[in-house]
């Protein structure tokens, strides 16, 4: 589905907008005059359907040549494996910690096991890894066309969670992970590295950013005032308290 100029939503499941699979995160497809950039890759469980809402769009999957992961836990990153196969020469980014944790390969280093438990996820889904070609550290930009791709360490959802900030034509746009949701919301959930004080000095540091649109893991999205999404979440954060639970 384009939302905009550059700006395509290719996957998103039950949080969001039911139009892949139930388990997707929202994954968004960026043009940037040579080549596509992905953001995220959903579960795992239907990658043609996300191939699919390529091509609906105008876009072909060959045109892919970066994924960027906002973190590993296996609603972002749980394609990853299988797209790498079918579209070879894409390069795949993540933080330091992300990488870590798709090399390893481990469910239990992405809490898998502990979603599973809760119910988050069937007892027959299974999540595969897979090696980053390029690990990013906080600050790094990577250039793909028209388009410069910061990665913005914001841990605090998880111990891995980035977000990216992409700066093209003029305009700037946070893809969110799971930082912070529409209406200044959060996800805080029951496994060992959620942590609210990381979430909070995260939300401050992504509101410092400059940005119109606001492209987040789940739920809806803004094209426009996107910043004062997350200016929202920066003042239950100045308050000393976590902003409200997106579910």
């Amino acid at each position: 589905m384009r939302v905009s100029r550059h700006i395509h939503l290719v996957a998103s499941g039950g949080a969001g907008f039911a139009m892949t699979d139930m388990l997707d995160c929202n994954t968004w497809a960026v043009e940037t005059g040579d080549g596509v950039a992905l953001f995220d890759t959903g579960a795992g469980r239907d990658v043609d359907a996300l191939l699919a809402e390529l091509r609906e769009g105008g876009l072909e999957p060959a045109q892919v040549r970066h994924i960027f992961l906002t973190h590993a836990h296996a609603d972002h990153s749980g394609g990853a494996a299988d797209l790498m196969e079918r579209l070879p020469g894409v390069t795949l980014h993540a933080g330091r910690e992300a990488a870590l944790r798709m090399a390893s390969n481990d469910e239990r280093r992405i809490s898998l096991d502990r979603a599973r438990a809760f119910g988050v996820y069937p007892a027959e889904y299974r999540w595969r890894g897979v090696s980053v070609g390029n690990v990013m550290a906080d600050g790094d930009v990577v250039r793909v066309g028209g388009a410069a791709v910061r990665l913005v360490e914001a841990p605090g959802h998880s111990d891995d969670n980035c977000a990216f900030l992409v700066e093209i034509d003029d305009s700037a746009l946070l893809v969110g992970g799971d930082s912070v949701f529409a209406g200044g919301k959060v996800i805080i959930q029951d496994i060992p590295d959620c942590n609210v004080t990381l979430m909070l000095a995260s939300i401050r540091k992504l509101a410092d950013l400059r940005f119109e649109s606001f492209l987040p893991g789940h739920g809806v999205f803004a094209l426009r005032g996107g910043h004062g999404h997350v200016a929202r979440a920066r003042d239950y954060a100045n308050t000393g308290l976590a902003p409200p639970s997106l579910f």
